[in-house]
């Protein structure tokens, strides 16, 4: 059973040049999967040859970083809460991923993102205008759940109608470290993209999430900077 030890390991592996997270013993270890994610999220865009910078919400750049721990607005400054800055080569606009934000479907209502990764232009239009970040502007939105024990057909279900509301421009992907074969014929059947069994140790199923990550990089890569490779 993943720990809440190893799980800050592996943030501290994959979250290169941070000194420090506001994630501890004492967070909630859903809380601490999602910043896992996040990390797996920002190790990747490393890989592909991305800068990577954190920031609070003033744009200033830190190395202490700060988590949600609850989902926010992405524009709120309830805390100085930390974001990544991803950007690829010099022609393709920059990217960032933020933990527990909220979004604006197509139909106008707000979801929750564990796991949001977005155009730094819709991220500054929400900061200025302080409305949520809409869904067409976005890349990858992760939903991360951490159980004890089998998945319940609900939370499949859930996401689904909030698979439909995003779009599959923001490449909704359901990750979890548990699973259900009920889970995961439901989410195949319509279509969704899943991970589960994602956990440090579980090699092949954080190769899974890894690859889906980088897919999602070189979609939008692939149309703001064809000539890079990632």
């Amino acid at each position: 059973m993943t720990t809440k030890k190893d799980l800050l390991r592996e943030l501290r592996v994959h979250l290169r040049g941070a000194r420090g997270t506001s994630y501890s013993s004492t967070s909630a270890i859903g809380d601490l999967y999602e910043g896992y994610v996040f990390a797996l999220v920002v190790d990747e865009a490393r890989k592909g040859r991305a800068s990577v910078r954190y920031e609070d919400i003033d744009g200033n750049k830190t190395s202490n970083l700060i988590f949600r721990t609850s989902p926010g607005q992405l524009y709120s400054r309830a805390n100085a809460y930390t974001h990544a800055v991803v950007e690829f080569g010099s022609t393709a606009p920059p990217l960032e991923v933020h933990v527990g934000v909220k979004v604006q479907g197509r139909s106008g209502v707000l979801h929750e993102c564990d796991v949001l990764v977005l155009t730094q232009e819709e991220a500054d239009q929400s900061r200025s205008a302080y409305v949520a970040p809409k869904a067409r502007n976005c890349i990858l939105a992760i939903e991360c759940k951490f159980y004890s024990s089998n998945l319940p057909l609900d939370l499949a279900r859930s996401f689904q109608g909030l698979g439909a509301d995003l779009g599959e421009r923001a490449r909704p992907t359901f990750v979890s470290n548990s699973t259900s074969g009920t889970v995961k014929r439901y989410l195949t059947h319509k279509g969704r993209d899943w991970e589960h069994g994602v956990v440090p140790g579980n090699t092949s199923q954080v190769v899974g999430l890894v690859n889906k990550i980088r897919e999602a990089f070189k979609l939008y890569m692939s149309s703001n900077d064809p000539s890079y490779h990632l």
